[in-house]
């Protein structure tokens, strides 16, 4: 029964987040977070433009909590709308912008490396591109943009690496952009500083029993 409530769980928050996707897209979805505490579900957004989401007089926002309470039968759903402080930085909405570049008829080499380029001069730590499809020719293939330190597997992968996804869809197919990001935040376990050298102070008159500096008793007169 544990592992039914479990799966089920993680059924609808997919769900959901797919939902929220949907509504919030042409905003610049960056990501939720959902938690359950004693009154209610809060859900966080993080979009580009918050603006878009709330909506007049917070219209937009009330429309999506009503399906969430309704359809997807979220207890209490409450809403937080944050904005992205550099968009830059954040892998969906990269990937989103790599996807629309490509609808545009970007090509994918121009794509990927215009965004790579501009997400080093954000001083990422980190980041990975794949561009996958038929993004040159009838046989699909994937093409990789790389840069700094990328984790694949263990706890820098887990909870250092943000990942995005977004769809371009293109005469010739569908082409995914994936993106992945180390958060500029996380430290990794073989980053070590080392702080200032404090100097030991200089005993310069030492009394009869004292221990000198050096660890020697100094002898009687």
């Amino acid at each position: 029964m544990k592992e039914r409530k479990f799966i089920n769980e993680a059924v609808k928050k997919l769900l959901v987040s797919e939902f929220i996707r949907k509504e919030t897209d042409h905003a610049g979805f960056g990501g939720m977070e959902m938690k359950r505490t004693p009154f209610g579900t809060n859900i966080t957004l993080f979009v580009n433009k918050p603006g878009l989401v709330i909506g007049r007089r917070g219209s937009k926002v009330q429309e999506i909590t009503e399906n969430l309470e309704h359809k997807y039968h979220v207890e209490s759903p409450q809403i937080e709308v944050k904005e992205i402080e550099n968009p830059d930085l954040n892998p969906q909405v990269v990937s989103k912008k790599i996807a629309l570049s490509l609808e545009k008829g970007w090509a994918y080499r121009k794509a990927g490396n215009t965004t790579l380029r501009r997400v080093i001069d954000n001083h990422s730590k980190g980041v990975i591109i794949r561009i996958g499809g038929k993004i040159s020719g009838e046989r699909a293939r994937t093409q990789k943009f790389m840069y700094g330190s990328v984790k694949y597997s263990g706890d820098p992968s887990r909870s250092g690496m943000k990942n995005g996804f977004s769809i371009a869809k293109l005469k010739q197919g569908v082409i995914g952009v994936t993106v992945r990001m180390l958060d500029n935040n996380y430290k990794l376990p073989d980053e070590i500083k080392v702080g200032p050298i404090v100097a030991s102070p200089k005993v310069t008159d030492v009394a009869q029993g004292d221990v000198k500096v050096d660890g020697t008793q100094s002898q009687a007169n």
